[in-house]
């Protein structure tokens, strides 16, 4: 064979092989089924009120594809039924570029008595096969994420559970028995990749796959868990002064516990730390050391409520006695010093000592003023908006009945920025 064809053929596969890494899918965020009545094809008032409903909840058509589908029951002929569906799907097609939804935005497509989801006999049953199901869609790209998870120390490869995730997305996954694992990430989004094992301390990645390029082989290292060996999390951080967790500390939280559940014979201390660069050590009743309790009692609660048992953790406040940079300047710096701990202990020493306690709590926790930079959340919205001025706390409701009336979901923001906002309601581009 000329040297020529074989270079073509090689260039052949290994454009296959690259093409096959790429993986497309598509998720429903909402659905909605118009019914018919035997032999029709129009759209009734209601009808169309519920495609409208559809419509306003998708604000706007940029990020969806909105599928249309229509279908018969199996009365009459095959025929008859395929050329009845197509007049169903383009009453609804016709309804929707009436309302200036773009041609773009659709794909619509006809099945007649093809696709039944019932098959009793009864007109009821058959009811339910005279439908148009329209869908609002994301169409994203994946490709295959490949490579290992390896003991620290002797970069062995051990057995670990993976979870990649994004704000939408969640996939999981075990590596095999040399360590090796293979995941479906999506493209173009930063993902987080968490890793667990037995007898290993927990680790994560963050990164962006690009369509353009092939996926790296990420491999993970897992430091193995040993008595009073000291874990930082540089995700689990705190705002200046306080000891509220900044949000994206959730997820280290739920990290956290999936390790405590895989290593369910050991314990730890929550080692609160705080940012007070170039001064002396502080003393156990000054504000400062205080600040550190809060924050390790802050993470020992956050724990506990998404299920870790309390007789595991310790809580400690160690001021600025141990700050990773005493001379801090940059506030990527200071933001480290401001951090919490986890250090490694057997249960018995757990059991023998107590967690620290500071006696006002709340001051740092934020009140007022200081609690508008939370979030909403449905679980604490009522004591939030009972902490705020009267006047606050009325706007503020005003705002949530709002958003949730226009379909804005109030978790993204926080209630300073709903009160900033005013007299209108908060919306991010």
């Amino acid at each position: 064979m000329p040297n020529q064809l074989l270079l073509f053929l090689f260039i052949l596969f290994a454009s296959s092989i690259s093409a096959q890494e790429i993986v497309d899918s598509s998720t429903v965020h909402l659905e909605e089924r118009i019914f018919f009545a035997s032999n029709e094809s129009e759209l009734s008032a209601e009808d169309k009120s519920d495609i409208m409903g559809l419509l306003y909840k998708a604000s706007g058509f940029s990020q969806y594809k909105l599928w249309v589908d229509a279908h018969t029951d199996d009365v009459g002929s095959e025929s008859y039924n395929l050329a009845l569906s197509e007049r169903r799907k383009e009453s609804v097609v016709h309804f929707l570029l009436s309302q200036n939804v773009p041609p773009s935005f659709i794909r619509s497509e006809f099945h007649g008595e093809n696709r039944l989801v019932s098959v009793n006999q009864d007109d009821n049953s058959r009811g339910l096969n005279r439908r148009v199901v329209l869908q609002l869609v994301t169409q994203k790209k994946y490709r295959y994420l490949k490579g290992a998870v390896i003991n620290q120390e002797s970069k062995e490869g051990i057995k670990a559970q993976l979870r990649l995730t994004t704000k939408n997305y969640q996939k999981e996954t075990s590596t095999d028995d040399s360590g090796n694992y293979k995941i479906l990430s999506p493209i173009n989004e930063e993902v987080t990749l968490e890793v667990v094992a037995k007898g290993h301390f927990i680790d994560s990645k963050t990164f962006t796959l690009s369509e353009e390029q092939r996926a790296p082989k990420i491999i993970v290292e897992l430091p193995r868990v040993e008595i009073g060996k000291k874990f930082n999390f540089e995700n689990m951080l705190f705002q200046g002064n306080r000891s509220v967790m900044l949000r994206g500390s959730a997820s280290v939280l739920e990290h956290l516990k999936r390790f405590m559940i895989l290593n369910d014979d050991y314990c730890i201390e929550i080692a609160g730390h705080v940012n007070l660069p170039n001064k002396r050590k502080v003393k156990t009743d000054s504000r400062n050391f205080q600040l550190s309790v809060a924050r390790a009692l802050e993470v020992h609660d956050a724990l506990v409520k998404i299920g870790v048992d309390t007789s595991r953790l310790l809580a400690r406040g160690y001021g600025n006695w141990e700050m990773l940079y005493p001379r801090a300047k940059k506030e990527s710096e200071q933001q480290l010093n401001r951090r919490v701990e986890i250090i490694i202990l057997d249960c018995e020493t757990v059991s023998s000592l107590s967690n620290h306690s500071i006696p006002n709590r709340k001051k740092f926790q934020g009140t007022s003023k200081s609690g508008l930079v939370k979030y909403y959340s449905e679980e604490s919205y009522e004591d939030d908006v009972n902490s705020f001025p009267a006047k606050a706390k009325n706007d503020i409701i005003g705002q949530v009945q709002k958003m949730k009336r226009a379909n804005l979901d109030p978790s993204k923001y926080t209630y300073r920025e709903m009160l900033i906002a005013l007299p209108g309601i908060p919306r991010r581009k």
